[in-house]
């Protein structure tokens, strides 16, 4: 499988290239650190979150630093250059190499708002220039991942493809379709994506195919496009059957009949149409062959043709897996959350800012086996449940199985285990909340550093 290309060091803001610069001056850079990634709110749409996209990130945290590319063109900038002429923030960009390690939940795992999906521990420098990346990777494919989700539990067993790489950026796409599939979609259209994180691949053929037949035989050519395809690939076959007049296209898709593996539909009344292709299937003796609909669907359109009982199969998604439009913005942050003072003990800082706060001291959720009940305490806690977050990245190399199919497996057994109250796909009433309690000692330690401004870490 060929390895993604990791992305420079430049893959940030700037503001971490001149904090980088002004920590190197004052000696601040090689300070111990330690900074979070947590969502603080999910919007009403949302009841849970899906860990998503570090497994395919970390492997671009290898040897990450600053390449004589990078630095010439520091040195040629108008704001940077003067900083990078002292001798010792030149050192430090030259010397420069990534090596904290990263705790994460495990990809696939759910989560809720105010646990840290991540948690990055190393030099001030080093945890401080990973903010941008690490938030571009999740901000994307947790988002993604949580909506297809809900799309997973709407299709009740259902097999559902992505079809969205023409509706989101083409670097994009296949990150997508990869968080997708952790989220229980069985594969992709996306040919890139499949050979690039090893996923199901699935596709047949496109309106177009069925015009080309029509240019010589006006809408018989359908019969004609159809045949062809099959003729091409000499075993059962979807066709796409809506080019025109869904039920003759259904008819004459059933005239295949071994050779047919399936019809799509991809407009009008679905429930409706995927009734007709059914008892029009069963009568021409196709019964082994499958209904399959499209149509930028979403969760809730299929919650309803599940619930109708119409005969679908599978489902197509594309638009709303990979845009998600009813929340296109997931909001995970990065927080500062301890620091070694001047006097070499790690001590915890918060933010207080109005509505932006964070949480200090260095965290852990522990679950309580089987459940998705969670207690949001301090790292090295008893207080009852297995610890959620895992070492993810030892300062060198990825720890751990970062398949999309670990990924799925971990994914599968944590839905299997959300009761009812998460499952539902309706807004989330007010006040409604989510299973997590904060311990005593976490509790203790904020109220400590509300009041000093600052708290030495336990232990």
């Amino acid at each position: 499988m060929p390895a993604a290309a990791p992305p420079p060091a430049l893959l940030t803001d700037r503001y971490q290239l001149t904090m980088l610069a002004a920590y190197a001056r004052s000696g601040l850079a090689g300070r111990r650190a330690v900074f979070e990634l947590f969502v603080r709110a999910l919007p009403p749409v949302r009841r849970f979150l899906v860990a998503c996209g570090l497994g395919r990130a970390l492997a671009s945290l290898e040897g990450l630093g600053f390449s004589a590319a990078d630095l010439a063109s520091f040195a040629a900038d108008s704001f940077l250059g003067p900083a990078l002429a002292r001798p010792e923030v030149r050192a430090f960009f030259e010397s420069f190499r990534f090596g904290a390690r990263v705790f994460a939940v495990p990809e696939g795992r759910l989560a809720f708002p105010h646990e840290p999906l991540a948690r990055v521990e190393g030099t001030l420098a080093e945890a401080q220039l990973v903010e941008t990346f690490l938030l571009s990777v999740v901000n994307h494919d947790a988002r993604v991942a949580s909506k297809c989700a809900r799309v997973t539990l709407a299709a009740a067993g259902r097999p559902c493809f992505e079809f969205g790489s023409r509706r989101t950026h083409e670097a994009a796409a296949a990150d997508a379709a990869r968080a997708a599939y952790v989220a229980g979609f069985a594969g992709t259209s996306n040919e890139w994506a499949a050979r690039l994180y090893d996923l199901p691949v699935a596709g047949t053929m496109a309106h177009a195919f069925v015009l080309a037949h029509a240019a010589d035989a006006g809408e018989g050519g359908e019969a004609g496009a159809f045949a062809d395809f099959a003729d091409t690939f000499g075993q059962p076959v979807t066709c796409l059957v809506d080019t025109f007049d869904t039920p003759r296209g259904v008819e004459r898709a059933a005239a295949l009949g071994a050779r047919l593996g399936g019809v799509r539909i991809d407009s009008g009344d679905l429930a409706a149409l995927a009734r007709g292709a059914r008892e029009r299937l069963d009568a021409a003796g196709c019964r082994a062959a499958r209904v399959g609909v499209s149509n930028d669907l979403d969760e809730h359109q299929i919650e309803r043709l599940v619930a109708s009982g119409a005969p679908v199969d599978s489902f197509g998604v594309g638009t709303m897996a990979v845009c998600t439009p009813d929340a296109p913005a997931l909001g995970a942050v990065y927080k500062l959350v301890a620091l070694e003072d001047e006097k070499g003990r790690m001590v915890a800082v918060q933010k207080r800012s109005p509505g932006k706060g964070s949480t200090a001291g260095v965290k852990q959720i522990y679950r309580r086996p089987g459940t998705l009940d969670d207690v949001l305490g301090l790292e090295g806690e008893a207080p009852g449940g297995e610890p959620l977050l895992e070492l993810a990245f030892d300062g060198q190399k990825v720890a751990g199985d970062t398949s999309a199919r670990a990924a799925r497996a971990r994914f599968e057994r944590d839905l299997a285990a959300a009761p009812e109250a998460l499952r539902r796909l309706a807004p989330r009433a007010e006040g409604e909340g989510f299973p997590v309690r904060v311990s005593a000692a976490l509790a203790r330690l904020q109220d400590e550093v509300a009041r000093e401004g600052r708290a030495p870490l336990p232990g």
